[in-house]
This record gives C-alpha cells, sequence and structure tokens, in this order.
C-alpha cells in the first residue's frame, strides 16, 4: 500500500498508457472514409519528404512543415503504407491523453486527471480529413500542462516549458500556435501580478523570448521553405487572408449554429444527457463554493486562474470556427472543454461525502467503459472483407462503398501497368491519393485546382510548363472537376483554369473510364476517373 501511495503519479501515467493502447489499437488497421484528395495529400507528403523534398516549395502543403516529416519518420521505420501513418496518429493520441493527466494532476485528484485523460482518448472528436491536426491537438495539450504547472508553482520552467511546446504546435498549424503564445503570455502575466510577482531578469528573458524571437524563429523557417514562391504560391498554402476561403459566416451566426449542435448532442441520447447533469451540477456547485468561501484562500486563487486560463484557451482556439463557420474547425477547442469539464467536477466532489464522490467517479468510468465496448463493436463490425482496401500500400479497412475502392483499385492498377517505370502522370483537381499509391512523383508543384483556389493565369501557364517540361503523356481527371452542387469547386475549363482545361482537351484523348460519372461528386464517394493519354503518342 506503501509502494502504491508513494508511485501513485508514475502508476496513473502506466495505467493512461496501457488505457491508450488499448482504445486506439482497434484504429491500428481502420480509416473511417479515406478521401482521394485531402488523405492523399497528407499521405503523398510524407512519401515526398521521405525522398528529400520540401513542403511547399516541391509540392502544395497547406499546414506547417512539421507533421509530413513526422509520418515520413514511421514510412522509414514501418514501410510505406497507410498502418504506418495510423500508428503515428495513435501514438499523438496516447501523447495527448498523457500531457492532459499530468495537466490536470497539477490542479486536481489522480483519478479525475486519469478519467479525463481517458475521456480525451476515447471521445476526442476527429479530424476526419487530415492527421495532420492531432500532432497539434497533443501540443495544446502540452501548453495547458505547462500553463497549470504554472498557476500552481510558478515555476519558472514550467513557463519555458510552454514556450517549447507553443514552437512545436507553430510548426504543425502556425495560428494555433500565435493564439496559444498570446495564451501563455496573458496567463504568465496574470499569474504574477495577482501573486505580486516582480519582473526580475529571468522573467523579462521569457518575455523577451516570447513576444520577439520565438516569432522570429518560426518566421525564419517558414521563409526558409517559401522563399521563391509567388506571393499568390504563398497564399495557397497560408489562406488565411479575406477571401482565400471557401467559407465565411458572422460570428454570431457561428454561435447559434454551435448552441443549437451542443443541445442536439445533449439530447441526442441518455449518457449524454447524464454527464450534462452532472457537469451543470458540478458548475452549480462551484458557484456555491466560490459565493459561500468555502474553498481555502490558496485553492481557490489556483481554480479560479485555471478555469480563467482553460476558458481563454478555449475561446482562442475557437477562432478558425467562429470566422468560418465550419463544425469541425471547433474540434481544437475540444480538449480544453474535456479539461474544464472534469476540473469542475472534482472541484464539487471534493466538497461532497465521500460516498457520492465515489458513486459519481465510478458512474463516469462505468460510462466510459460503456462506450469503449460500444465504440470497439461498431468498429469490429464494420472491419468486414468487403470493407478492406486491400492494395499495397493501403491494407486498411475503411467504410468507403465497395464501388468506391473498386473505382480506386482499377484506377491505380491501369496506371500501374500503362505507365513506364520512369513516367509521370498529372492528377486533377484534387486526387493526391493516386499519386501515392503508384509511388508516384507529382509533375507539377500545384496539387490543387479549385474555384475556390483562384488559380491565376501565371500560374496556370507555369502548371502547362511543368507538364512539358516532365513529358507528361498521361492525365487523371476526377468527377470531381465537374461538381454541381458543392460550393466551391466547380467546373474545370469553365469556372476555374480555363488554359489547364483548354490544353487538356486539345492534347489529351480519353482511353480509359472508371467509376461513377452519374451522381454528384463526393468528397470519398460517387468517385468516377477518367484516363487521357497524350494525342500522337
Amino acid at each position: 500500500m506503501l509502494f502504491l501511495k508513494q508511485h501513485a503519479k508514475i502508476l496513473i501515467l502506466l495505467a493512461v498508457i496501457g488505457i491508450g493502447i488499448i482504445i486506439t489499437a482497434p484504429y491500428s488497421n481502420f480509416q473511417n472514409f479515406l478521401s482521394q484528395g485531402d488523405h492523399g495529400r497528407d499521405l503523398y507528403a510524407a512519401q515526398a519528404v521521405y525522398r528529400g523534398e520540401l513542403p511547399y516549395k516541391d509540392f502544395w502543403w497547406v499546414y506547417g512543415p512539421l507533421m509530413p516529416y513526422y509520418y515520413g519518420l514511421f514510412y522509414k521505420i514501418l514501410g510505406v503504407k497507410i498502418s504506418s501513418i495510423l500508428l503515428g496518429r495513435n501514438i499523438l493520441i496516447i501523447l495527448g491523453g498523457l500531457l492532459i493527466c499530468l495537466a490536470m494532476m497539477e490542479v486536481s485528484s489522480g483519478i479525475a486527471a486519469f478519467l479525463c485523460a481517458c475521456w480525451f482518448m476515447l471521445f476526442h472528436q476527429d479530424f476526419f480529413f487530415t492527421y495532420n491536426h492531432i500532432g497539434g491537438i497533443a501540443m495544446v495539450c502540452g501548453v495547458a500542462f505547462c500553463l497549470l504547472s504554472y498557476i500552481k508553482d510558478n515555476s519558472s520552467k514550467a513557463a519555458w516549458g510552454a514556450l517549447g511546446f507553443i514552437f512545436t504546435l507553430c510548426l504543425i498549424k502556425i495560428n494555433f500556435g500565435l493564439a496559444a503564445l498570446a495564451v501563455s503570455v496573458i496567463t504568465v502575466g496574470v499569474c504574477d501580478f495577482v501573486r505580486r510577482i516582480p519582473a526580475k531578469l529571468s522573467k523579462k528573458l521569457f518575455y523577451t523570448a516570447a513576444i520577439i524571437i520565438l516569432p522570429l524563429v518560426v518566421f525564419a523557417i517558414y521563409w526558409s521553405f517559401v522563399k521563391g514562391l509567388s506571393i499568390m504560391e504563398i497564399r495557397e498554402c497560408f489562406p488565411y487572408k479575406e477571401g482565400d476561403q471557401p467559407y465565411s459566416i458572422s460570428p454570431l451566426v457561428a454561435i447559434g449554429n454551435f448552441l443549437q449542435i451542443t443541445w442536439h448532442t445533449i439530447t441526442s441520447n441518455w449518457t449524454n444527457l447524464a454527464l450534462a447533469l452532472i457537469i451543470n451540477a458540478s458548475a452549480l456547485r462551484c458557484l456555491y463554493l466560490f459565493v459561500t468561501n468555502k474553498l481555502q484562500p490558496s485553492r481557490k486563487i489556483i481554480l479560479i486562474l485555471s478555469l480563467s486560463m482553460l476558458s481563454l484557451f478555449y475561446v482562442a482556439n475557437f477562432h478558425e470556427y467562429l470566422k468560418s463557420g465550419v463544425w469541425y474547425r471547433g474540434f481544437w477547442a475540444q480538449p480544453l472543454s474535456i479539461m474544464i469539464t472534469f476540473l469542475l467536477i472534482d472541484t464539487a466532489a471534493q466538497s461532497i461525502p465521500k460516498i457520492l464522490r465515489k458513486i459519481i467517479f465510478t458512474f463516469l468510468a462505468g460510462l466510459a467503459i460503456y462506450c469503449c465496448f460500444l465504440i470497439d463493436r461498431q468498429l469490429m463490425a464494420a472491419k468486414t472483407e468487403g470493407q478492406y482496401f486491400p492494395l499495397p500500400k493501403a491494407g486498411i479497412y475503411v467504410t468507403n462503398s465497395p464501388s468506391w475502392m473498386a473505382t480506386v483499385t482499377q484506377t491505380t492498377e491501369f496506371l500501374n501497368k500503362t505507365l513506364k517505370p520512369n513516367e509521370l502522370f498529372f492528377a486533377l483537381p484534387y486526387d493526391c491519393l493516386y499519386y501515392y499509391l503508384t509511388g508516384k512523383k507529382t509533375p507539377t508543384r500545384q496539387l490543387i485546382f479549385f474555384e475556390h483556389v483562384k488559380i491565376p493565369t501565371e500560374q496556370e501557364k507555369s502548371v502547362i510548363a511543368q507538364l512539358e517540361e516532365n513529358h507528361v503523356n498521361y492525365v487523371l481527371v476526377s468527377s470531381r472537376a465537374f461538381a454541381r452542387q458543392e460550393f466551391g469547386l466547380g467546373f474545370l475549363g469553365t469556372t476555374y483554369c480555363p488554359l489547364i482545361g483548354k490544353y487538356i482537351q486539345d492534347n489529351f484523348a480519353p482511353i480509359a473510364r472508371f467509376g461513377d460519372w452519374t451522381n454528384e461528386p463526393g468528397w470519398a464517394w460517387n468517385h468516377g476517373t477518367l484516363i487521357l493519354k497524350r494525342k500522337g503518342t
């Protein structure tokens, strides 16, 4: 018993790792939907840097430069296959759980920290369209850990540790790295002000590093990648200016939509409703403890600072959603809401009889176990023979339709049989998956061609010049080049890229056609491909 008490923290962290392996293991060979565009881009990017190519300069890339190298390392160790990427993603989920557990240990009980970490690993909202962002989420958890540690102990190591996580986050998704930097500087400043800590030389060095040095270093790294690109090409990689994104909405409308989604989620099933009741009851109990001064002064200050920091961080990570109204862009804030939730529950539970506290945490643990089994059953049911994607660089189960898998398989096999070993092909409007599956390098730097990308005439000419320079004799055009309904996509040659459309029409003729060319093309469904060959070859 004495051993357990002395090593409780280590044992809890080991338990988090064990539970994390159990939770993530079913996803080691399972991908919910695999898209020919977004997932193809990520898979190709890791493959390209593995070959020694550079993001932005050698191929279009829309996030920070770090994650292609991270996943490229897994290609190097485990081989070029999707399961290598999935293992890398699972490791980041477990890392996020560990950092959340460490963060919550600073301001709550061990059991609350453990449950919070398990809750994150089990219920985190997956960025279904990219493997990039889970790396950023893990770094967000790391920043929260360091800031909660600083709130508790005013440790300079914690403040500098936050900058380390922020630097890494900037290289994954720069806008969220800068948001985390602002939150960190504000948190350190407010904590020092509340506790009347004078600004010594070490703290001045911290502010100098945070406000001046770190942003300059990050800028220098990004500049080393994008140097030599045109302004338009840089904007396509960092679409943060007004008009660069196809979606825009009023923040008030976005908040209204978010509240509707939240209410629908709460009332969708009994588990969500029960959890919502516990959260609201805990929040009311905490408010009562504040108003009646039932908390010790030191605990009260730590709790106020912790909730304020987490809430500020939550709002800061909500900025993409507030600007666009795109629901999945709010996922960046979810880890912080989970931490706020368990901090409120733990604070309230510490003020009630021990038997009630045990009932609450037992219920939460039971709810997590129940949902874990439920999710595992759903995954096992999805892993049928018909849902196995058998191509050599795939080898995973997906939820795409059999017709989608057949189209991708037939197209890939046709390309592999038709193309010579060193021969390249051109895929558009956004079908990078075929570059990955065939192991071929893109003949052009640009990977995406849609109306909302707003490719200028000069860039079209550059793309055509690259096609000529690389002696491209084959073009793959997918049905998504002619989207009638999805906003921002358009018609190739008509609403976007007229020069490229005319170039293909004048110089290439169809030789093979696969898949669905009847229904409206989708992100990972209703997929059709047309292979064209250069005339006279």
